[in-house]
């Protein structure tokens, strides 16, 4: 599970500070193991005051225009379209520590529908999170990327060296089924 994943990070790098983007009806949150832990949820399902240091009921964009604080370990799971993930991916480098890491969730979405927009009303809907990862494995070299093939696909970001993905392939989901562990850098847990 995400929490897993987390928490190891958290663990194997003495983390303080963790971030959480998108809270919803906390399936992670409340297992984070952090000394000072912050959500930001514009539209939280409950009451999340015992679960973090602070709580903000408002959007990612509107959180990252006022933030102050850096912290060591990010996660983002809010507005699953590929351009707020691409947003807050760059707003979480822009306050990230240094040896710190972004994990992203819902990376690896298992059919056509899990991640068509508008939302597919299924189980599981990942949107198009994976567009945004594969755009950041494109065009960002001074990135490591990889996406851990467990719960929807958490992608893990740190800085450091990629080799940029190259394709002449449209961005389509058929293309990611065709080419999955090349596009996400797929690697198990």
């Amino acid at each position: 599970m995400r929490y897993n994943i987390i928490n190891k990070l958290i663990r194997d790098n003495d983390y303080k500070t963790y971030l959480e983007i998108g809270t919803q009806a906390d399936q992670c949150l409340s297992k984070i193991r952090c000394e000072y832990k912050v959500g930001v949820d514009p539209n939280p399902v409950f009451h999340h005051s015992k679960n973090c240091d602070i709580f903000y009921k408002i959007t990612s964009d509107e959180f990252f225009e006022q933030n102050e604080i850096a912290f060591d370990i990010i996660f983002i799971d809010g507005f699953h379209h590929a351009g707020q993930v691409i947003r807050d991916i760059n707003h979480s480098l822009l306050i990230l520590k240094e040896g710190g890491t972004i994990v992203v969730h819902d990376c690896n979405p298992q059919s056509h529908a899990a991640q068509t927009i508008p939302e597919s009303h299924i189980p599981s809907w990942n949107g198009d999170v994976w567009k945004a990862w594969v755009w950041f494995r494109m065009y960002r070299e001074d990135l490591k990327m990889h996406v851990i093939d467990e719960d929807q696909g958490c992608g893990i970001i740190s800085t450091g060296r990629q080799k940029r993905l190259q394709t002449d392939l449209e961005i389509s989901y058929e293309n990611l089924e065709n080419n999955r562990k090349k596009w996400l850098n797929l690697l198990q847990f």
